[in-house]
């Protein structure tokens, strides 16, 4: 009998409209990919909806939500950066969100063992949010709300706040350190 040690999936959910933006997925899932314990999953890597010159473009928008949403099943956690124009991002949030609230209202009905664990396990599932954006974090303080460098929708900070349990935005230094905290529990 060998020991198999289980490696976390993590989710690397972000921007890949533009090619700085895919090489910084990738730069970010090889970095993530050298934590021990820890393998990432990154939609970017999925050739078939991804490579935008060559995916075939018959059903793409349904590949594209069935494979990312299978992944984001398979993960054991999940790293989000937030951009205001990525809204497959954010799309994804919400089904996270939808995930979550699903699992606590199922707490309420007499589950089987199995069911009980898998409910469990998607409560459990850590959530870390960062945003990638330059003006974002910088600690200014703005007399003119209009004047503000960037702003998140409050509906979506909510969304944030909600599936990171209070948490909110974290610098990737801080979700790198997470990360390596998890992988070296197990």
């Amino acid at each position: 009998m060998t020991n198999e040690i289980k490696e976390l999936k993590v989710y690397l959910g972000g921007d890949l409209l533009s090619v700085p933006m895919q090489d910084y997925r990738a730069k970010q899932r090889d970095e993530i990919d050298g934590i021990v314990g820890i393998k990432c999953y990154s939609p970017s890597d999925d050739k078939s909806i991804n490579d935008k010159s060559n995916a075939v473009q018959e059903g793409l928008a349904e590949r594209i939500l069935r494979n990312d949403y299978n992944a984001m099943m398979e993960c054991d956690v999940f790293t989000f950066d937030i951009l205001n124009h990525a809204t497959g991002t954010i799309s994804e949030l919400s089904i996270l969100l939808g995930m979550k609230r699903e699992a606590e209202k199922l707490l309420d009905f007499d589950l089987t063992p199995e069911l009980l664990n898998y409910v469990e396990d998607i409560l459990r599932k850590p959530v870390f949010i960062y945003s990638s954006d330059i003006r974002e974090g910088n600690g200014h303080t703005y007399a003119d709300p209009y004047r503000t460098e960037v702003s998140f929708n409050q509906f979506l900070y909510g969304v944030i706040l909600e599936i990171t349990d209070g948490k909110g935005f974290m610098s990737w230094e801080e979700v790198i350190k997470e990360l390596e905290e998890l992988g070296g529990g197990i």
